[in-house]
């Protein structure tokens, strides 16, 4: 088990890892970076057989990036390994995880007695979109509110998309921070990760598309393909609250785009319940799955 800090001098190594063994949304080293923020420092953790794990460094503890970069029998095993280590420094306090259903069960069942887990800080739920039956044309009474919003929406409006690289950076950052003011939901984004995004030109992405209304910047999504799959991760969707239903519309383009990309299904990212998962759920995903983040800790 090797701890690398110089995450650009390893990066054919790491991306190496996440060919052979990557599987989750998040498994980018791009954006494993933008997301490391200012208190932290990003650290790749590798093994002498390719596999991985991504954390996140803090002065008294420590964060699991995604699930381990590693087959299935070894995930649970390497988040161990990894907390085991870190916990026998006595300045480290708890190693927070996320991980998946299966693999926090197998964490458990093979916790040593000397670490603890504690109880279930936040679940996130992410959706699946079954891109062959999703329909850009919204057919059906379930959709007959959202479709006349679409109409209404580009009758009223010049709605231009275009790429994310060739919008003004100072507009797109402008966005995020209305974005972050005006958020209702009660759950706690880091605004940072999208500020570190546009900084970074959108590295890492497969595509970065902003929404122009009447020649304004008013939101941008983004996303890539992921590791191992032929399923897509819309990443990123921020917009700034400026017009009505303006996050459904640019929620629906980047659907629209998956689809005539040619993804058989996309994940639409993690959220936990309430608000943000009941916007989600209004587009009908094919289903769900979940992960959860908690801590390990010693006796």
């Amino acid at each position: 088990m090797t701890f690398h800090e110089d995450i650009e001098s390893i990066r054919e190594k790491i991306e190496s890892s996440i060919k052979q063994y990557g599987y989750a949304p998040e498994h980018n080293i791009n954006h494993f970076l933008f997301t490391s923020e200012s208190r932290q420092k990003p650290i790749f953790i590798s093994w002498p057989d390719g596999t991985g794990l991504m954390a996140h460094k803090e002065e008294k503890e420590w964060y699991t990036f995604s699930e381990p970069v590693a087959p299935p029998n070894l995930r649970a095993k390497r988040v161990i390994e990894f907390t085991q280590f870190i916990l026998d420094k006595p300045s480290i306090k708890k190693v927070v995880i996320e991980s998946r259903v299966k693999t926090r069960k197998e964490i458990l069942d093979t916790l040593p007695p000397t670490l603890k887990a504690l109880s279930i800080n936040y679940t996130l739920n992410w959706p699946i979109m079954n891109m062959e039956k999703f329909d850009p044309q919204l057919p059906g009474s379930h959709f007959k509110s959202l479709r006349n919003a679409k109409n209404k929406f580009y009758r009223d409006y010049s709605v231009v998309m275009k790429e994310a690289n060739e919008v003004s950076e100072k507009d797109l950052h402008e966005v995020v921070e209305i974005w972050i003011k005006n958020r209702t939901y009660l759950d706690m984004p880091h605004s940072q990760i999208f500020h570190n995004m546009i900084n970074g030109d959108f590295k890492g992405t497969q595509s970065a598309r902003a929404m122009m209304v009447n020649g304004k910047s008013v939101g941008f999504n983004a996303g890539w393909p992921i590791p191992n799959s032929d399923q897509y991760y819309g990443a990123v969707g921020i917009f700034d609250y400026t017009l009505k239903d303006l996050g459904a519309l640019l929620y629906l383009e980047d659907l629209e785009w998956i689809k005539n990309a040619g993804y058989k299904t996309a994940d639409m990212g993690g959220v936990e319940k309430g608000g943000p998962l009941n916007f989600k759920n209004q587009f009908l995903p094919e289903s769900w799955y979940k992960t959860f983040i908690f801590s390990i800790v010693k006796r």
